[in-house]
């Protein structure tokens, strides 16, 4: 849904907020995390699925593994996989 709705602008400034989101979450949790949530719940009225949620994220991760490629380490990919777990627990999405 993300790549076939709304114009590009739009989904590079989703794209941004949504790093932003994760930036904070994975550190200091000033604030931009709550988007996450925010997010979840409010695409719950376009009939976006929950799952979409944390495919999107998984697939931001798995392009930054394909963009590091050697120094993707295993202390990384455990780090991401820790994180998309405590995101899924902190917005209510259903694995």
């Amino acid at each position: 849904m993300f790549r076939t709705q709304g114009s590009e602008l739009a989904m590079a400034s989703m794209l941004a907020l949504t790093i932003e989101a994760i930036l904070d979450f994975a550190g200091q949790r000033s604030g931009h995390f709550r988007l996450i949530a925010c997010e979840v719940a409010s695409h719950d009225a376009y009939g976006t699925p929950r799952h979409l949620f944390t495919a999107f994220f998984a697939i931001i991760r798995d392009t930054l593994r394909d963009l590091l490629g050697d120094e993707w380490s295993v202390e990384i990919a455990q780090a991401w996989d820790a994180l998309l777990v405590e995101i899924e627990a902190f917005a209510g999405i259903a694995a």
